[in-house]
């Protein structure tokens, strides 16, 4: 008897092709999705980081008004500085620029500790708070959530 040989393939063949093809492309679009969030984690990040910085450096150009405490500022926005100076308008344009950039933005300035021996310098501690989407724990922290999960940075500047 003579057999022929097969040509092509088979519909099984085909069918286990398409089903390893597409396995392999929804492992790929989760790998973008997660490379997606954690891309707008280090966007946020960022935008606390800079704007931490730019208080930061308020701060120190704007001395006399900073070390009459006029900078200081609560977790629930209210501050030292009097209506119409220059420290007002720049935590009014700071608590602006945390909202409009991050998620639940809030801006905390504490009261300047006075560093050893050296009265004449003094340390802010500024943290940046705002609500991390993909956090998966709640812990209590400076920004006033221990019902969710909030990220905060801090940087300090001397006068």
């Amino acid at each position: 008897m003579y057999m022929r040989r097969q040509q092509g393939s088979s519909l099984i063949e085909v069918l286990v092709t398409i089903l390893i093809v597409s396995v392999g492309l929804l492992g790929m679009a989760n790998v973008q999705l997660a490379a997606m969030a954690l891309n707008q984690n280090a966007y946020q990040r960022l935008q606390a980081v800079n704007l931490a910085h730019e208080i930061a450096d308020s701060l120190f150009v704007n001395s006399t008004q900073a070390v009459a405490e006029y900078y200081t500022l609560q977790l629930n926005g209210n501050g030292n500085a009097p209506a119409g100076s220059v420290a007002a308008e720049d935590i009014a344009h700071w608590i602006a620029q945390a909202v409009r950039k991050l998620p639940s933005g809030r801006v905390v300035i504490s009261r300047p500790q006075v560093m050893g021996i050296a009265a004449n310098v003094k340390v802010y501690t500024i943290t940046i708070c705002w609500l991390e989407k993909n956090a998966d724990i709640a812990m209590p922290n400076t920004c006033g959530a221990n019902d969710r999960a909030m990220f905060s940075f801090s940087a300090s500047s001397r006068i």
